[in-house]
């Protein structure tokens, strides 16, 4: 059978950001061809419902090989929570889902601000700072870090390492110039999760609270849920997905510190900050992508997608579908349905750690405007927005700011 042409006039390479990340190209295709063959083998959503029903539908498209470059296949244990399928996406979801509950966000929320305001607390007046790199990086893998039961004191390390994994080429192949594997390609980052997990698994009764001891106590009827290795993975996967949340944090703080209005707005009415956190979530999806496989032949909105294909559930781009969202394009606090963005995706692969990203977005709101009167941080002079260098993931690379008091 031969394979469906390309759209020759919506061609573009996926893994391209100036692409991928313009908004102005994708509501055209939105527009023109919501549905469409951008490079070969590769089917694009681009509205609301379509990209809806394809993540709802798990058992037609398959999550394997989600961030993995075309062709590359690693092993069940070196695999992210969106890769896999039921049944081991289901089973190994029940244990993770004891602590990634909304319940325990709130939980949380009280060592989260605590940490808020020491970090805001730490800035000086007079002093350049980037806002990326002296908070919004670190801050969100901390909170998943104290969730999962890990020591204050690793908190830093383990996130500049997952940083590092980030950028490397490790997503997108399974590997980089070091080996193969996350044992290979980060050895300091393996052999502290590994540590954790042997410290954890010879303390039995007595091991401390949090989801890794979860992980590693966890049974049911075929015994032993996650093996040490999956989790090794499993505890990157969280560390490195928190990063999402990084960017949340970089686009809502720019928007504060470039935006007038946004900011009086918030100052004057802090009940419209649950709002702000979600109108950031579906404007400035900080993940604009992700891929899925079909299973079988089948179709979405009459376009035939052929069994082995790509889809690529265009996030973003539906987000911004008109006929969801009046003046899509513009940031409101005012919309009916701020939630029915698909930031975290939907269905049986909904973010595990959304109620956690929504909860830091909201309190690091409320405590830089409690903290810091209007003008007291502003922008570096000359600064100019770039977008992170990830191809799946949109924030700002960089925030440098001036405390001025």
């Amino acid at each position: 059978m031969s394979r469906p042409p390309v759209d020759e006039e919506f061609a573009f390479d996926p893994t391209d950001q100036s692409r991928t990340q313009d908004f102005e190209w994708m509501a055209r295709i939105r527009r023109e061809k919501p549905i469409c063959r951008p490079t070969e083998g590769v089917v694009l959503t681009t509205r609301h419902a379509d990209t809806a029903q394809a993540f709802r539908e798990a058992k037609t498209f398959s999550s394997v090989g989600d961030m993995r470059a075309p062709g590359v296949v690693v092993p069940i244990e070196e695999s992210f929570m969106g890769e896999l399928d039921a049944p081991l996406h289901t089973r190994i979801r029940r244990v993770l889902a004891r602590v990634f509950t909304r319940r325990g966000a709130l939980a949380a929320e009280d060592w989260t601000r605590d940490q808020v305001r020491r970090r805001l607390a730490a800035f000086e007046a007079g002093e350049e700072i980037d806002l990326m790199e002296r908070f919004a990086i670190p801050l969100p893998g901390s909170v998943s870090a104290h969730v999962m039961g890990i020591p204050e004191s690793l908190h830093e390390p383990l996130m500049r390492w997952c940083n590092e994994l980030l950028h490397s080429s490790w997503p997108a192949t399974g590997r980089t110039e070091r080996g193969e594997g996350i044992e290979a390609s980060f050895p300091e980052l393996a052999a502290c999760i590994d540590e954790m997990i042997r410290e954890r698994e010879e303390a039995g009764d007595e091991a401390p609270p949090g989801l890794i001891t979860v992980m590693v106590k966890a049974r049911d009827e075929d015994g032993r849920v996650i093996s040490a290795h999956h989790a090794r993975t499993l505890v990157v996967n969280m560390l490195a997905g928190s990063l999402s949340a990084s960017f949340m944090l970089g686009n809502l703080l720019y928007r504060l510190l470039s935006d007038p209005d946004f900011e009086s707005a918030l100052r004057e009415d802090a009940s419209r900050i649950p709002a702000a956190v979600d109108e950031s979530l579906r404007l400035e999806s900080p993940v604009t992508f992700l891929f899925r496989r079909a299973r079988e032949d089948t179709a979405i909105s009459g376009c035939p997608i052929h069994a082995g294909e790509q889809v690529m559930l265009g996030m973003a781009a539906a987000n911004r579908d008109e006929t969801v969202y009046p003046d899509a394009e513009h940031f409101r606090l005012d919309r009916e349905t701020p939630k029915a963005h698909l930031a975290f995706g939907l269905g049986p692969h909904v973010c595990l750690g959304n109620h956690l990203t929504w909860m830091i977005g909201r309190v690091v709101l409320e405590e830089f405007l409690a903290r810091f009167a209007t003008g007291g941080v502003r922008l570096a002079e000359g600064y100019e927005w770039v977008c992170v260098d990830h191809i799946q993931e949109y924030g700002p690379e960089r925030l440098p700011v001036v405390v001025t008091s």
